[in-house]
């Protein structure tokens, strides 16, 4: 909360409005009895802001220049708080709740004057000459208590006015509303007399008092985020209401809007055969059920537009309290000088009534119904030095034997607390457990859980052991139950492996297709193609080169030559002669080389001799060598260049 404005001298009742401005009659004002006008006025006098009345319901406000900025940069504006007054100045501001207007008001207030100090109210009534009256009977939880003095001292009171926006689903309802007037340093409501003298001093209908004559010292008020806490739940108990009403309209609306999803969805799924396409369908249908009803959930959004505060005399009686264990604190009651009521015993943290004091840890008092005592060390504390449910056991942790698990993002108690095998950082022990494959000790942050339709059924798989099966969609698996691509290396588990044809190892499903005649898996490595049928896909040992022309050619498209024997592709072979190219071209060679004799002669199984006539004709892998065996035999050999090596030979008469 923004403290901007400073505490105020005493200053003189108000004056009573000229005649020139009544007040507005209850059926023309469609905001009497509401908080919002007042507001606007308190703002109006301490922002320096002129109003002249037009009438009963409609205003005109002259801006100074600090304020210009809140209200578009405009130096006078007219307000009309009536239907009747907008028709007959259809230029004017509305000021309902959720109007523009009302919002400019909101954030000038908030930043120009979020507290407002009345001084101090006139005491009433003297000290109480029988300090001895007020005496606690309660017990103290594992301690004792001792009295200590009673003394005067000057304690802040004071009020919280804020604005109040409730959503859930479509709708939204925004009000501006008032706590009670609260004791501010003991938390407490004060009595009814006591809020009467407040709501006199802050009307202007009797003057503050001189705080110099008052003679006590003054209590300090509490931590502002302390404050703002107590007086919020104060708010949110006076909006419980108003929130019912809200959750049961979400409620109903959330009812009918899940009822149409639930048939939308359903005439969809019909429409599908595709078991995938159902599976994402109704995943969808879950996401948008979740989005509906978290939606329809009530959100209270509350600004704190104003803390309007007064001081007063009170004369207060302080015990000292002690534990078994050391711990000490201090609890006082008080009695206010500008009321009648008597004595007030209210538990300094919750304000409550206390029917048993508890010492804090931290040396705080507090009630049996605000404090707690902890799981791990039974020691007691207040409700801001620990957890009250550990996300184990739901059992109270002090602060010292609280810690927040990273993986859960929840409160729980060292008694329940373990380390992750992952990287060694802490986690309740609800968020740990063992990896299906491995059996390390793994947080939920750090593991993943498989499929059940993965070979190894769901399991709780952590980082080491996790991997995503390539074959299917990505799903999570066990290393266990992977195994690498030949061609990328990515992992492909048992359920969706399939192998290549020719080397028979493990590939992907990007890196694997069917050749187009045998039907057979084979991957990019082992891919072909026919010279003589280039668009078709067949696997390499489907395909050979002719030695030749050197091109592949697939079985359909080679054939034997008829007088060397060996298959060549259709292209180079003759279909009159049935004889390759190389074949046909054989001429007589007077002198072939030793080497080329000694092996030709050595595959056809014949004898040197200087008679015999020799044919020879090269290709792109072989030397064709036709050996004149005499008798009218002949021999065709087949030799590999380089190494003249017999690669065949055909015997003909």
């Amino acid at each position: 909360m923004k403290r901007t404005a400073a505490r105020r001298p005493a200053r003189k009742p108000r004056r009573k409005p000229p005649a020139a401005a009544p007040q507005a009659p209850r059926d023309a004002d469609p905001l009497a009895g509401s908080a919002l006008r007042p507001l606007l006025e308190r703002y109006c006098e301490l922002a320096g802001v002129k109003q002249a009345a037009l009438g009963p319901d409609h205003a005109e406000l002259r801006l100074p220049s600090a304020e210009r900025p809140f209200f578009r940069d405009r130096d006078r504006l007219r307000v009309a708080f009536s239907l009747d007054a907008l028709e007959r100045d259809p230029d004017a501001e509305i000021a309902v709740l959720g109007s523009p207007f009302v919002s400019q008001v909101v954030e000038a207030i908030r930043a120009r004057a979020a507290r407002l100090s009345l001084g101090l109210i006139a005491p009433a009534a003297p000290p109480s000459s029988d300090p001895e009256a007020v005496e606690p009977t309660l017990p103290v939880r594992d301690g004792t208590i001792k009295r200590r003095a009673t003394r005067l001292a000057v304690h802040p009171v004071g009020r919280l006015v804020a604005r109040v926006v409730l959503r859930a689903g479509a709708g939204v309802e925004e009000a501006v509303v008032e706590t009670d007037v609260y004791d501010l340093s003991a938390g407490a409501p004060v009595g009814a007399d006591l809020a009467a003298a407040f709501l006199e001093l802050e009307a202007g209908r009797v003057p503050p008092a001189d705080p110099a004559g008052a003679g006590a010292a003054a209590v300090p008020a509490r931590e502002a985020g302390e404050l703002l806490r107590l007086l919020l739940s104060h708010l949110r108990e006076k909006a419980a209401e108003r929130v019912a009403t809200r959750r049961a309209a979400a409620e109903q609306e959330l009812a009918a809007e899940l009822g149409r999803l639930d048939r939308y969805f359903e005439s969809v799924v019909k429409e599908q055969t595709n078991p995938e396409a159902i599976a994402t369908v109704s995943a969808l249908a879950e996401r948008r059920r979740a989005e509906e009803i978290r939606r329809s959930q009530v959100k209270a959004v509350v600004h704190p537009l104003q803390l309007v505060e007064a001081a007063v005399l009170m004369q207060r009686a302080e015990w000292h309290l002690e534990s078994v264990r050391g711990r000490r604190a201090m609890f006082a009651a008080q009695r206010s000088l500008s009321g009648a009521s008597g004595w007030s015993l209210a538990c300094p943290q919750c304000g409550r009534p206390p029917a048993m004091l508890v010492i804090c840890r931290h040396d705080h008092c507090g009630c049996d119904a605000c404090s707690h005592r902890c799981s791990v060390c039974g020691e007691d504390f207040c409700a801001d030095h620990g957890t009250l449910e550990c996300r184990v056991d739901g059992q109270p942790a002090c602060d010292e034997h609280v810690q927040v698990c990273p993986s859960c993002r929840l409160e729980h108690c060292t008694a329940h607390a373990g380390a992750c095998a992952e990287d060694g950082h802490a986690a309740c022990s609800a968020c740990l457990a063992p990896c299906g494959s491995c059996g390390r000790e793994v947080c939920n942050r750090h593991a993943q859980r498989s499929h059940a339709d993965a070979p190894k059924g769901s399991r709780r798989l952590c980082a080491a052991c996790l991997r995503y099966c390539e074959g299917g969609t990505n799903e999570p698996v066990g290393v266990d139950e992977v195994a690498p691509c030949a061609t990328c290396g990515k992992s492909v588990c048992t359920a969706h492996q399939a192998v290549c044809a020719v080397d028979e190892q493990v590939h992907c499903s990007p890196h694997l297709r069917r050749a187009d005649r045998s039907r057979r898996l084979v991957c990019a490595r082992h891919r072909a193609a026919c010279a003589e049928e280039p668009a078709a896909l067949f696997a390499s040992d489907e395909v050979a080169a002719c030695p030749i022309c050197g091109r592949g050619t697939c079985e359909l498209h080679r054939a034997a030559c008829g007088y060397c024997g060996r298959r060549v592709c259709t292209a180079d072979l003759s279909a009159e002669s049935h004889r390759c190219a190389t074949c046909a071209e054989l001429a007589a060679v007077s002198d072939p080389p030793e080497a080329v004799v000694t092996a030709a002669l050595a595959a056809a199984g014949g004898a040197p001799q200087a008679s015999r006539r020799w044919r020879m004709a090269r290709d792109k892998s072989h030397l064709v060598v036709e050996v004149d065996l005499g008798r009218k035999r002949t021999a065709v050999v087949t030799l590999r260049h380089e190494d003249n090596v017999a690669d065949g030979v055909v015997h003909h008469t």
